[in-house]
């Protein structure tokens, strides 16, 4: 009887998390390269292509300028699908993050195993998939998620070595966080340290892992994360790759960035009370549930068990730690939401929290899904109605989305009022919560993998782009100029230039002066000098493409194109500022006074000095 019973039970586990998988494989990828590319994907994106195309994968570069932003693994991650592929798009950029966050997902359902049961990994995994900052930046280009996988990944895996921790077991642990490290930066390296920290004092447990082994498990994973920035330091770079400095490690900026920058900041200064709403805010939809969930913890302290009690002093230190950093932005507390997950579902399932407390905000959320869901419904007769009040029409993929998604979301509420719920058998989590859950989890991952991708043919620079390339005008990359910017990442990718563009951005200027030289300038002194370099750029541009046609991309607002029209003037550039070529300002759907950029695509006249070689 026992054995039969423990069959169904292992059947119904393999059940329930087979479901959990499939719907964040779903989750994670449906659509996942419909959205152009958007704030610093096009970083990632343009860095991976030019390491293809120079096949130097050990100095990032931005046009062809070595650019060490980030340490190497997260571009590197691109290039097998993008060789697989055969080239690069919005989806293969995005894989990595994607996979990261199905690594975070694993890890959190393996501590919550460890430390509790398969129910509270089952719903630990189902609140952190369907958090606002989680899904939000696993579907992102970008390094957060496999920070955030890195470290929940870290702690997970020493709950379940601890016990037989040998050699090999010390080195994979210290690879999972020198990995992190090789993606994001030092983060991935201390904070599994910070939350594993209480257990580890507890009982001086920190005294039996005083082994040679694990020192030299340590310093070898050091060795490899420091190996590719030793290589890059020695290596030469290849034409036309080039450096302004000594950047060709990198090691200097992971000091700046991973010490300098948490005791001194120099951007990113948001204030130290920032995370205190930040975090509710990436917990989204979840943040009153696992916030009441949590203070009933705290209500209950001397009842809980120590694992618990260490895992939540650890993540409070954690999120300590990130208020202490000078330096400050809302996506740097990503980690923090694996653990916030992991302590709420243990108090709701496990009964560690108040249920009183717990049981209205459960309601309110079931209230709000139900809500959610009927709205959704509601949008077969609301969009309708949108045409007869907005001048452009709603993208079609939402449209269809909405009301699929509130069905969706509505029936999964309704079965689970039934006996015998499909709903419970599928998730593994107690009616009514299951179906709550699964009601949440529909509607979020509807609105970023359908409703947010939808928007992007209202984004117009990639329309702009994506226009210079069917007028198929056969400019090379040396006759492109950028008026007052840097080379724009998502210009480069989207037009697959092979070689890098001219540009002259608005601070390159300062380059010729001392720090205490600018700050002794008056604001029309810097701005003369600024204007004489753009301008000796430009003309420096004309000079070699002189009888070829030409791009000039600059922005619309007035501060670039008065410049450029002065210009132009003086040197005999054929434009007229007012009438671009191409402009993004002709895709905008809706009126904006956002900065748009123009190009115009003048043939160059013969310069002055040409003409007058022809004299004589």
């Amino acid at each position: 009887m026992d054995n039969h019973l423990d069959q169904e039970l292992t059947g119904a586990t393999r059940r329930n998390e087979l479901f959990f998988w499939l719907f964040s494989i779903v989750a994670l990828f449906l659509f996942l390269g419909h959205n152009a590319l958007w704030a610093s994907e096009d970083r990632w994106a343009e860095i991976a292509r030019e390491m293809l195309i120079t096949g130097d994968l050990l100095h990032p570069a931005l046009n062809w300028q070595v650019y060490f932003d980030k340490p190497h693994l997260t571009y590197w991650l691109i290039l097998p699908f993008a060789i697989v592929r055969g080239g690069f798009d919005e989806f293969i950029v995005r894989i990595p993050s994607a996979l990261a966050g199905l690594a975070g997902l694993w890890g959190t359902l393996m501590l919550s195993k460890k430390l509790f049961d398969r129910r509270t990994a089952l719903l630990a995994g189902w609140m952190l998939l369907t958090c606002y900052g989680f899904l939000f930046w696993a579907r992102t280009a970008a390094a957060d998620t496999a920070n955030l996988a890195a470290i929940i990944l870290a702690v997970a895996y020493f709950y379940q070595v601890e016990e037989k921790a040998t050699f090999h077991r010390y080195l994979i642990f210290y690879l999972i966080c020198f990995l992190g490290a090789l993606a994001k930066g030092l983060p991935a390296l201390v904070m599994p340290f910070v939350v594993i920290a209480p257990h580890l004092l507890a009982e001086k447990r920190w005294l039996k892992h005083l082994r040679v082994s694990n020192f030299l498990a340590f310093f070898l994973a050091a060795g490899l994360y420091f190996l590719p920035f030793y290589l890059a330091s020695i290596l030469p770079m290849e034409p036309p790759l080039r450096a302004q400095g000594n950047e060709l490690s990198g090691l200097e900026l992971v000091w700046r960035e991973n010490i300098v920058r948490v005791f001194n900041a120099f951007d990113h200064k948001d204030p130290f009370y920032s995370y205190f709403y930040n975090l509710p805010r990436t917990l989204l939809p979840w943040v009153l549930v696992i916030g009441v969930s949590i203070a009933g913890m705290v209500r209950n302290w001397k009842k809980l068990p120590p694992p618990v009690r260490e895992l939540m002093i650890g993540t409070l230190a954690m999120f300590v730690l990130f208020c202490c950093s000078t330096s400050r932005r809302w996506y740097y507390i990503l980690p923090v939401m694996p653990f916030c997950a992991v302590l709420a579902a243990a108090g709701l399932c496990r009964g560690l929290s108040v249920e009183k407390w717990d049981r209205p905000v459960l309601l309110l959320m079931r209230l709000l899904v139900i809500i959610g869901s009927s709205l959704g419904v509601a949008s077969l007769v609301g969009i309708p109605l949108w045409n007869h009040f907005f001048k452009f029409s709603p993208p079609l993929l939402a449209v269809i989305a909405l009301p699929a998604a509130g069905l969706l979301a509505l029936g999964a509420i309704l079965i689970d009022n039934q006996p015998e719920s499909p709903v419970e058998r599928w998730t593994g989590l107690p009616r009514r919560m299951g179906s709550m859950v699964l009601g949440c989890a529909i509607l979020v991952v509807c609105v970023f993998d359908c409703v947010i991708p939808s928007l992007t043919r209202y984004r117009t620079e990639k329309q702009l782009y994506d226009a210079i390339r069917a007028a198929d005008l056969g400019l090379s990359p040396e006759r492109i100029f950028i008026w007052r910017d840097d080379a724009p990442s998502k210009l480069l990718f989207y037009l697959d230039l092979q070689r890098p563009v001219t540009d002259s951005p608005d601070f390159i200027w300062r380059r010729a002066f001392t720090e205490e030289q600018i700050r002794a300038m008056t604001p029309e002194q810097r701005r003369a000098e600024q204007q004489k370099r753009n301008l000796a750029d430009l003309r420096q541009f004309l000079e070699r493409n002189a009888g070829h046609q030409v791009a000039i991309f600059s922005f619309d607002r007035e501060s670039d194109l008065k410049p450029l029209a002065r210009a132009a003037a003086e040197l005999g550039l054929p434009i007229d500022v007012e009438k671009p070529d191409f402009s993004e300002r002709r895709f905008d759907v809706m009126e904006s006074k956002s900065r748009r950029r123009s190009v115009w695509t003048p043939r160059l006249p013969q310069t002055f000095e040409e003409k007058h070689e022809e004299v004589k």
